[in-house]
């Protein structure tokens, strides 16, 4: 990134004066300064003034390398004890699910954030109905490497706000070129519902790792029908340069577990467990 905008050319450029200055500093020590105590203290100085920088960026580099080593020491774990999923039981014919705690909205300020309290191993997008759009996925179909999955026929969401309790069902639409429709509800009909919570720890936040579960529920017992829990690292530790968006850009198969292959993963695992209705 730095050799498109020319930077690099100019820091290596800046990086050869510093050192010419420094080799200069110490020259005209030896050679112009005629007493050997003012050679030894000219030097002295030329040292501490130039070398301060490269050794304190050397602690400083030492520094990052040991806290990634860390880090994603402390990631391998949590996925190795961890994540994954669990599925303890598996339903057919099913049309529909409830959304009882859907994503919440998410700005473009939380991808900063080291402790933004949002999933975003789940879904990063920046977006205010994030949690609409997840549900979406539940009631679309997707591809997979044995063909396409067919979506469930529509999902409910339960939003809680100042002004109580609303639901929403999104009706699966009728053809790839169509939209979904979105209708204002009084009450749901699911059997099934779905939870998203963000379950980051303070010890997992310290080195950018973000938790996630997403839970099926059956409503008839309030049983767990499945769970996934999955950890995500944020790969360049809050790094902006390059214009990153710290949680947006990191999130791939190589910095979640399990890996995220798209954005159809949690709706993959969801109609995995709740076969929709037309499916075997």
């Amino acid at each position: 990134m730095l050799e498109l905008t020319g930077m690099g050319s100019v820091l290596r450029g800046m990086g050869i004066l510093y050192w010419l200055l420094a080799i200069g500093l110490v020259a005209f020590a030896i050679w112009k300064i005629k007493t050997r105590r003012r050679k030894a203290l000219w030097a002295a100085i030329a040292v501490a003034v130039f070398g301060f920088l490269p050794v304190k960026q050397m602690i400083e580099q030492a520094q990052r390398n040991a806290y990634a080593r860390e880090a994603w020491a402390y990631f391998k774990k949590l996925c190795d004890e961890k994540s994954g999923e669990k599925i303890y039981r598996t339903h057919t014919g099913v049309r529909s699910v409830l959304v009882v705690k859907p994503l919440p909205p998410a700005t473009e300020k939380d991808l900063y954030d080291q402790f933004w309290n949002g999933d975003p191993y789940s879904n990063a997008t920046p977006w205010d109905k994030r949690g609409e759009s997840a549900a979406r996925r539940l009631a679309s179909d997707s591809r997979r490497p044995t063909g396409m999955q067919r979506g469930l026929d529509f999902a409910e969401i339960k939003y809680e706000d100042k002004d109580g309790i609303r639901y929403q069902r999104i009706l699966r639409a009728p053809s790839k070129d169509a939209l979904a429709r979105v209708d204002s509800i009084q009450k749901p009909v699911s059997r099934f519902a779905i939870s998203w919570e963000d379950i980051s720890a303070p010890d997992d936040r310290k080195y950018w790792v973000a938790g996630s579960r997403l839970r099926v529920i059956d409503l008839t017992d309030n049983s767990i029908v499945a769970e996934r829990i999955g950890y995500m690292i944020e790969a360049g530790f809050g790094s902006t340069s390059g214009q990153r968006r710290p949680w947006l850009s990191s999130r791939g198969p190589n910095t979640t577990c399990p890996p995220v292959l798209g954005d159809y993963t949690d709706q993959q695992f969801v109609t995995s467990v709740l076969i929709p209705d037309g499916e075997k």
